[in-house]
């Protein structure tokens, strides 16, 4: 990895804390001639930027400031040293995409406001950005000063206090410099200062992160990417997987400002050799991150505000831009309690994309029109891996608020309900939910102790009740959909609920819960037939004659039934009106079926039952011969009749005879 400044022969260990120091502001306000002037480092690198004079790419420089060594315990303060990586951006308004991709992950913005100019259209959309991203503290540097009276600094100065009010950046200091002359600059390196002292910086404990802002390749050393690690710490030897190609690679070497280190951690500029994936698979907008931490989904759930200087409403299904880390994908907006969002309202919404989008939970994004001319909104993601608004809205928007304004174990129960029964690794939890590695083991038994995290009945799997429940209006549903179309049917076949069960949970589970979901009365069995507990099959008057006639034939015909199709009744009706009515027989508990097309009526199934155990008893064992001569029937029927003993278990054979199946084998 290149670099102008001196690198030592050893890695050096990682610095106790850094920030990352972001410049906003208008073309030609002179953002790149003060980070120069602060650090003595030119951030247009580029001959393209060097001849028009104007910042087209990010530009890095780092900056330290005071001289005494941070506190044992690594929190900076106004008198203490703090080290900054400074992301320099475009101030032109066709590099807005440019500049969300810097400030991202920025810890304090560095706004620079020209004294000859005074606020300019970017320079409030540069602070609108900033305000859509969480950044919650500033310095203003209004520059030029050498070039203007002190009246008209004075005048500036207002303005800018005018813009920033009603805003997180309200109280900001603003320090009037001046690039070319040095004045002012001690004083802004001390506001600098002062206000790092209250930054509230994600952890640097694992999982690491970083969002790709550059990519090249150095020759002799291979890929190099570098951008600002977002959260964690990354050694030189560790795995990390790309998203969103899903691939993995390892780091090589590490460089912060052309400076070697051992580990690179949160709030630094980081420069990382990496080996193991192909170049091209791997670009701006691309995320590091520790293994199982991070995915890619085209589908996410946010709280969304419309900017009132947008100026119009938001209609649902609208195409815009998304700006969520480093990169930029065109997206489609839907909310989930309204058809538009007016300007300067705030709603839960969906974002569909076409192109997998890398985000975690609490991650700050922009909206920009789909020509990408303007920003017209942004927010928080609330769900990054959501599933296709559904009907149940009232529902959608109680998780959703829980998602947002609930405590940890709140958002944690959420993101257990959407998994169902399939328990979340710990990293993704923290990706989902917002929550630490290290407080995952807590929350679990908070969860559980309260009853919020359940063993699912007869399984040794834990779930939140709302899963189960979720599951048994699914179910319901599925079933009373069914039930609608087929009012004359009994219900679908046990198999069949099964096997739903089986797709849904997992087949471990669906045994388990069915048989709980009965025991609860959320379903109930006719026979074979799973159904709801208010459903009666419909039969029409016609429908019940036959039905009766049918069950008098099939009785009177004792141990040798009527087939279907040798009913007397048969000439009245067709043979899948008599199929029907007979199934629904069977689930009711009046005909027990034997095979295909003969069945018994319960009452004489049950004699059948008790002559042949009385045989049985009398002999041992019994032929087919042996029962036929005890039931008075013929070979015709007792083979099936045997046949349907065996099968339900209540005989079992033993070469040509028959033991009831409790009995030992003779």
């Amino acid at each position: 990895m290149t670099s102008t400044r001196s690198t030592p022969s050893e890695p050096v260990p990682v610095p106790q804390r850094y920030y990352i120091l972001g410049t906003a502001g208008h073309i030609d306000h002179g953002k790149t001639a003060l980070v120069r002037a602060l650090t003595g480092i030119d951030t247009d690198r580029l001959p393209e930027e060097r001849r028009r004079g104007m910042t087209i790419e990010l530009g890095f420089a780092e900056l330290t400031i005071g001289g005494a060594p941070a506190p044992s315990d690594g929190a900076s303060h106004p008198t203490g040293r703090a080290h900054f990586g400074i992301v320099d951006v475009p101030g032109h308004e066709r590099f807005v995409r440019t500049m969300v991709a810097g400030a991202t992950g920025v810890d304090l913005a560095l706004i620079v406001i020209a004294a000859d100019d005074s606020v300019m259209p970017q320079t409030v959309e540069h602070v609108e950005v900033l305000h859509l991203l969480g950044v919650r503290r500033a310095v203003v540097a209004v520059t030029k000063i050498d070039i203007v009276d002190t009246e008209m600094v004075e005048l500036v100065v207002e303005e800018v206090r005018e813009l920033l009010a009603g805003t997180p950046l309200a109280d900001s200091p603003i320090r009037p410099v001046s690039s070319v002359t040095g004045d002012g600059l001690d004083e802004l390196r001390q506001a600098i200062l002062a206000q790092s002292a209250g930054i509230e910086t994600s952890p640097a404990q694992n999982p690491f992160r970083m969002a790709v802002d550059r990519v090249f390749t150095v020759q002799g050393r291979g890929t190099v990417v570098t951008g600002s690690a977002l959260r964690g710490t990354v050694a030189a030897g560790q795995e990390l997987e790309v998203w969103p190609a899903g691939e993995t690679c390892r780091v090589r070497d590490l460089q912060a400002h052309g400076i070697h280190y051992d580990a690179l951690a949160r709030g630094q500029r980081a420069a990382i050799n990496i080996s193991g994936i192909d170049r091209h698979r791997i670009t701006r907008g691309s995320e590091l991150a520790t293994p199982g931490y991070l995915r890619s989904w085209r589908i996410v759930d946010v709280r969304l505000h419309c900017l009132s200087s947008c100026g119009r409403a938001l209609k649902s299904t609208t195409k815009v831009r998304l700006g969520i880390g480093t990169t930029e994908v065109p997206v489609r907006v839907v909310f989930f309690d309204r058809a538009v969002l007016e300007a300067g309202e705030v709603a839960y919404a969906q974002l569909r994309s076409g192109e997998p989008i890398t985000a975690v939970y609490g991650q700050r994004f922009i909206l920009r029109n789909e020509s990408a001319t303007r920003t017209i909104g942004g927010g928080v993601v609330l769900r990054p891996l959501a599933r296709r608004k559904r009907r149940d809205r009232d529902t959608a928007l109680d998780t959703l608020g829980r998602l947002d304004t609930g405590e940890a174990t709140e958002r944690v129960e959420e993101v257990l309900r959407a998994a169902g029964f399939a328990k979340p690794a710990d990293l993704q939890l923290c990706a989902q939910a917002g929550v630490e590695l290290d407080d995952v083991p807590s929350i679990y038994q908070q969860l559980e102790a309260e009853h919020r995290w359940v063993p699912v009945p007869g399984s040794d799997v834990y779930a939140v009740p709302a899963a189960l429940d979720d599951l048994a209006r699914r179910l319901t549903g599925w079933l009373e959909r069914y039930h609608q179309k087929h009012r004359e049917a009994p219900g679908r076949n046990v198999d069949t609920v099964l096997g739903w069960l089986e797709r849904m949970t997992g087949k471990a589970l669906a045994r388990p819960l069915f048989d709980s979901f009965a025991q609860r009365k959320i379903v109930k069995l006719l026979g074979q037939f799973v159904c709801l507990p208010e459903f009666a099959p419909e039969l029409t008057a016609g429908d019940e004659r036959l039905l009766a006639a049918m069950l008098e034939e099939i009785r009177a015909g004792r141990f040798q039934p009527p087939s279907l199709d040798g009913l007397k009744v048969a000439s009245k009706a067709d043979r899948r009106r008599l199929e029907r009515l007979a199934t629904l027989a069977v689930a009711t508990g009046e005909l027990v079926k034997i095979e295909a097309k003969m069945y018994l009526h319960v009452d004489t199934e049950r004699e059948l039952r008790t002559r042949v155990a009385a045989l049985i008893a009398e002999r041992g064992a019994v032929t087919v011969a042996e029962v036929r001569e005890g039931v008075g029937s013929t070979r015709k029927y007792v083979v099936p009749f045997l046949e349907y003993l065996d099968r339900v278990g209540f005989t079992k054979r033993v070469e040509d005879r028959r033991v009831l199946a409790d009995q030992p084998d003779r």
